[in-house]
């Protein structure tokens, strides 16, 4: 949700289409820093929060971060930008800051992951508090690392505060990585592939896009749901796993306006089966 206009109107735009969750940037996504929410900001965020009944709010850090990158200037602006997001979501209450982890551009991928943890490790020190940072699965474009689940438990496990880091899954980012589940058997090999590798249990939040390419494509385009190479029967299958009916899940598909979220939303509701319909507690549309 765009905060255009201040950060609490993106609870406004949310409940206007009867959101139950919603992710945002604290600031521009494309700019390395940014003012400190005012107390004044802060108390009217969560007025509205409270007003509209919004309470699954996630925050998305900036594209600029990379903690993977050798660059020490690009490393040093990335961990202090981090900071002050991941800071701005104490401040808001918000539970769950979802950051890409990195890219190893001229290094390698060893180097990264422990560079991205050292960096982590940092953010947490300097922000004490109950929010997490949560470790985004990536598509495996160029250098990125976080297209497999073994690089994203490498930097988890290097992490001291384990408890304070979590995974937000991306169905086109793991999808386009190799990761298929448009099927009941590969939708069950890749969970239970995560939960050896990662566990279920840190698992807080998912985005749910459709992929314009083909799994092992290493693309990141992401399409409407059913529209896409994932297809219908793979949102089914993640809209009717009771295991994840309390995580929160965000729509990150194209976007004119409210309404295409609105259109994506309800396609997702009505993939559910009937007995899932009476647990959601909704109206057969």
């Amino acid at each position: 949700m765009s905060i255009a206009g201040g950060l609490s109107e993106a609870l406004i735009r949310g409940a206007s289409i009867n959101c139950t969750a919603i992710q945002i940037f604290t600031k521009s996504n494309r700019q390395w820093m940014a003012k400190e929410p005012t107390r004044e900001e802060v108390a009217l965020f969560a007025k509205t929060k409270k007003a509209t009944g919004l309470v699954d709010i996630i925050a998305h850090a900036s594209y600029l971060i990379n903690m993977g990158s050798p660059d020490p200037d690009i490393y040093k602006k990335s961990v202090i930008a981090a900071t002050k997001e991941f800071k701005v979501c104490q401040d808001l209450e918000i539970p769950f800051l979802v950051i890409h982890p990195g890219a190893y551009t001229t290094s390698t991928p060893e180097k990264a992951i422990v560079s991205i943890a050292q960096g982590i490790e940092k953010i947490l020190h300097h922000v004490p508090g109950p929010s997490m940072i949560l470790l985004e699965t990536m598509a495996g474009q160029g250098t990125t690392i976080g297209s497999t689940f073994k690089e994203l438990g490498a930097i988890r496990e290097l992490i001291f505060d384990k408890s304070r880091v979590g995974i937000c899954l991306d169905t086109c980012h793991v999808f386009a990585a190799g990761y298929d589940i448009t099927t009941p058997e590969g939708y069950s090999s890749v969970w239970k592939e995560f939960d050896e590798v990662i566990g279920i249990s840190h698992l807080k939040a998912i985005h749910l896009n459709d992929s314009k390419k083909e799994c092992c494509s290493y693309i990141d385009r992401h399409e409407d749901i059913g529209e896409g190479k994932i297809g219908i029967e793979g949102f089914r299958l993640l809209m009717n796993d009771t295991r994840f009916f309390s995580i929160p899940k965000i729509l990150e598909t194209p976007k004119a306006d409210l309404q295409d979220d609105a259109k994506n939303m309800a396609t997702l509701k009505k993939l559910l089966s009937e007995e899932n319909r009476k647990i959601y507690n909704i109206e057969k549309t």
